[in-house]
């Protein structure tokens, strides 16, 4: 296999994008239902869930079809390895990881179960929500396994998108249902990334 070739990169996005999909599929079908307490609505989610369609679709024809060539970047091919490939791989194992610990309180929808428990363990030891670290890092994996704007820009608005509408309202039902517990967990957590803070 030539690794300057695009049929290359086409083939790797291509696996890439199916192992994320059988991690999905594993980990919701274990993930069991319960009884909700409380919910949010989720109607400025929609729009969001709309580009996240639009971008699925594009993800899944772009390594087979020349539809969206028009929206080709000229990167390198050693850009394009060096940075894709390992944001890829980084996405992939804390999705995965984030799913584990997750468990039975994975949804994909805002809503609080009867049994729900307050998870810090796992990658919720240093982030609030690793799961869009991990999506953020499959925006900069796609992009640069693409090198095409048009799936950089789709991808990279929904998953943008949803951060934006549902965090804020995801925490206000966190703090809700736990209360005080929640507000310290936020106070030493950061939402994307850990939290440095200098020893004193």
């Amino acid at each position: 296999m030539n690794l300057t070739d695009e049929s290359s990169f086409r083939l790797v996005f291509a696996l890439f994008w199916l192992l994320n999909t059988l991690v999905r599929i594993y980990f919701q079908s274990k993930a069991q239902k319960a009884r909700l307490s409380f919910a949010s609505h989720e109607r400025q989610a929609r729009l969001g869930f709309r580009l996240l369609a639009i971008a699925y679709l594009l993800l899944i024809v772009y390594p087979l079809s020349p539809w969206f060539d028009f929206g080709h970047v000229d990167v390198t091919p050693l850009v394009r390895w060096t940075i894709g490939g390992p944001a890829m791989f980084l996405y992939l194992a804390l999705f995965a990881w984030t799913h584990r610990v997750l468990g039975k309180n994975w949804s994909g929808v805002l809503e609080i179960h009867q049994d729900h428990i307050l998870i810090t363990t796992g990658p919720y030891r240093f982030v609030r929500h690793p799961m869009y670290t991990a999506f953020f890092l499959s925006a900069v994996g796609f992009a640069f396994l693409s090198s095409n704007w048009l799936i950089a820009v789709v991808y990279t608005a929904a998953v943008s998108y949803m951060y934006l509408t549902r965090v804020s309202a995801e925490e206000e039902m966190m703090v809700a249902r736990f209360g005080d517990t929640y507000k310290e967990y936020m106070n030493r957590t950061g939402r994307l990334v850990p939290l440095f803070r200098p020893q004193r």
